[in-house]
C-alpha cells in the first residue's frame, strides 16, 4: 500500500491528474464540515442533519446542512418531509443540488435551503416531530429526530 502512494506522489510531480486527484487533501471542505452552522436536528446511519432559520425580509428559510455517506446531486430540487400526526413538506428553494467531498473524513456534505412558512416554522421550531424524510430523485433518507 505504502508503494501505491509513492508511486502517486512521483507521479503526482510529473504532471499525472489522476495521481494528483488521489493525493490531494481537501482541507477546505474537511473544515467546513467541522464546523456546520446551525445546531444538529436529526441523526440517521447515513448521517446528520444541521439546521438554522433565516428571516429574509419576510421570507422564512431553513438553511439545512446534510452531512453524510450519500452523494446527493439533482437538477429537479429536494423536499424535505416533518413526520407528524399530519405530514409538514417543504421543498428546496433551488433546484441544482450538488454535494462535496471531503477524502480525509470520506463524506458527502450537502447545502440546501427550503421556504417555509409561518406554520412550517411552529412545528419545526416546537419539534412536533419524530422523524424527518429528505427526498430527492426516486431516493428517500430518513432521519431520527435529536431531542
Amino acid at each position: 500500500m505504502k508503494l501505491f502512494k509513492s508511486i502517486d506522489k512521483v507521479l503526482a510531480l510529473m504532471g499525472n491528474v489522476r495521481a494528483m486527484e488521489r493525493t490531494h487533501v481537501d482541507t477546505y471542505t474537511e473544515n467546513k464540515m467541522e464546523n456546520v452552522p446551525g445546531e444538529q436536528i436529526a441523526t440517521s446511519q447515513h448521517g446528520g442533519i444541521w439546521g438554522g432559520i433565516q428571516d429574509l425580509n419576510g421570507y422564512l428559510f431553513l438553511n439545512v446542512t446534510i452531512l453524510g455517506t450519500t452523494k446527493i446531486k439533482t437538477l429537479k430540487g429536494a423536499s424535505l418531509t416533518f413526520l407528524t400526526e399530519e405530514e409538514v413538506t417543504v421543498k428546496s428553494d433551488n433546484y441544482e443540488i450538488d454535494s462535496d467531498y471531503s477524502n480525509v473524513s470520506n463524506r458527502w456534505m450537502t447545502q440546501i435551503s427550503f421556504e417555509i412558512t409561518k406554520k412550517d416554522l411552529n412545528v419545526i421550531k416546537k419539534k412536533k416531530y419524530n422523524q424527518m424524510r429528505l427526498n430527492f430523485k426516486k431516493k428517500s433518507l430518513l432521519f431520527d429526530t435529536k431531542k
